[in-house]
């Protein structure tokens, strides 16, 4: 029979198999933000990005790379799920 201590909560899996997503919608966000702004986000180099006075550009720049980490994100799930499956075997084990 199983006890309920040895069960991981619903919303700990999620951040456990979720969380690079959270990290990647957060970036997104930050990116069509500046977008909305007039800046240009691209892999050439930073570019003037002003908002609210100040220049944000070298702070964007990174934000290009978003469809590169949307590829690990999607390869962490995987990662994720037998993280998951571990914790709940050596939990279920003690």
């Amino acid at each position: 029979m199983e006890d309920k201590n040895d069960r991981i909560s619903t919303s700990l899996a999620l951040v456990i198999v979720l969380w690079p997503a959270g990290l990647w919608l957060i970036g997104f966000f930050v990116a069509q933000l500046a977008r909305l702004n007039g800046c240009k986000i691209w892999a050439r180099g930073p570019e003037e990005c002003l908002v609210l006075g100040m220049d944000l550009g070298e702070y964007t720049y990174p934000l290009w790379s978003l469809g590169f980490y949307l590829l690990g994100v999607f390869l962490w799930i995987p990662i994720g799920l037998i993280l998951l499956g571990v914790i709940r075997f050596i939990r279920r084990a003690t």
